[in-house]
């Protein structure tokens, strides 16, 4: 017995929404990741203050795609009386073989409440990699043209592993265009549904 083409369409169509939900829940799926945290004190103004700094960063990396190292950072109370009078936090990431955006070294005035700086990273070949933080604390004469001279620094190595061909915007690309499909197939077994003329009684 053959099926009537509005079961087939209406099979069709919760297939594909059914592949489009799979796509979806693979493109939301964050990264593992790891974080290491910090104290920088105040030695500019001596106001007994100090700055909280949390660094995370993914477990793995993939080359030829843009990876994120997170910065979050806030000032205490007593440190936050002096922000006014210029407290700069010095930041660099030491990565080898690997492009870092927007630069590897950043001075970034501190500012009262939270705050977060990102850096992109992009490996170019699979592997392992080592890297490292360097963070200083320092007023509005820190120049980028000196060497950091770190208080503190975090290290930690993360796997590098090749980019696969299902990235996460070609994912969700791609369901979005299973979505489509399924909705209009189910439209088109309503429409020959309602087609389908109506069975005589005996």
């Amino acid at each position: 017995m053959k099926l009537k083409k509005h079961i087939l369409f209406l099979i069709l169509g919760l297939a594909l929404v059914a592949v489009s939900a799979v796509l979806f829940t693979r493109r939301a799926i964050p990264v593992a990741s790891q974080s290491q945290t910090v104290v920088l004190t105040d030695w500019i103004y001596g106001s007994g203050g100090s700055l909280d700094v949390m660094v995370t960063y993914p477990e793995k990396l993939e080359t030829g795609r843009k990876n994120l190292i997170t910065v979050t950072y806030q000032a205490d109370k007593a440190l936050e009386s002096v922000l006014d009078d210029g407290v700069v936090l010095d930041l660099e990431l030491s990565m080898v073989k690997t492009v870092i955006q927007p630069q590897k070294r950043v001075l970034i005035p501190v500012e009262n409440g939270r705050k977060t700086f990102i850096w992109e990273v992009e490996p170019f070949n699979a592997g392992f990699a080592k890297a490292k933080v360097a963070l200083a604390m320092g007023d509005n004469s820190l120049s980028g043209n000196y060497a950091i001279t770190a208080q503190q620094e975090i290290t930690f190595s993360m796997e590098i592993t090749e980019s696969t061909s299902a990235t996460k915007g070609s994912l969700i690309v791609w369901g979005f265009v299973c979505l489509a499909g399924g909705l209009l197939s189910l439209l088109t077994a309503h429409l020959f549904n309602k087609k389908q003329p109506p069975k005589r009684r005996k």
